[in-house]
């Protein structure tokens, strides 16, 4: 069973986007409610 890399490396970019999508909203919610 071969690893598909490029699906590999989409996943990973996905996920560090998502993550990163999500923490700037959560510190824009932070700054907005202090």
């Amino acid at each position: 069973m071969e690893v598909n890399i490029l699906a590999f490396i989409v996943t990973v970019l996905f996920i560090l986007v998502l993550t990163f999508f999500l923490l700037i909203i959560y510190l824009k919610s932070i700054s907005q409610s202090d």
